[in-house]
């Protein structure tokens, strides 16, 4: 049996909601490592939609949501700009180590060339791994970096034109 193609679709503002609720299954997921208090209405908040809402993708597996990812155009760990930086990425567990992430990721880098950010906090051993895997073809320099009180690996490097 193949597997669906895993693509990269531009999400629109009539969609938000749907990030929204997949949001809630990627803060959940993070509560292994990374406390996130539920509310009253039993919602983990999250105040960063609007802000993260430039360049909003759901990552497909055939015509199924296999999760989603954020783009925007400057790195709020460094402040630099203009810069690509993955604000947040989320792959349902039922899609994970199939491929589906790097296959989303690839897509990304080449729908935005450019320089490049991506910050994964150290307490996520999980995410660590990802991202060093998926990211060993762009050949990034990572480094240690502090923000807002917790320990990171920011890593940088250029997705150029054509660069696969």
């Amino acid at each position: 049996m193949t597997q669906p193609s895993i693509s990269l679709v531009p999400a629109h503002p009539d969609q938000k909601p749907v990030i929204a609720n997949l949001i809630q299954l990627y803060l959940h997921d993070m509560t292994e490592f990374m406390p996130f208090p539920v509310g009253v209405d039993g919602r983990y908040a999250y105040d960063f939609l609007d802000r993260f809402w430039r360049f909003p993708y759901f990552i497909m597996s055939g015509d199924e949501i296999a999760g989603f990812a954020l783009v925007i155009d400057e790195c709020p760990l460094t402040g630099r700009a203009p810069c690509w930086f993955m604000a947040e990425f989320f792959v349902l567990k039922a899609y994970r180590g199939r491929g589906t992430g790097r296959s989303a990721v690839q897509q990304a880098l080449q729908a935005h060339p450019g320089q490049w950010h991506i910050a994964v906090p150290h307490a996520n051993r999980a995410a660590q791994s990802f991202w060093s895997k998926s990211l060993a073809p762009q050949n990034p320099i990572s480094r240690d970096i502090h923000f807002n009180g917790d320990d990171w690996v920011l890593h940088q490097f250029d997705a150029g034109c054509g660069r696969q």
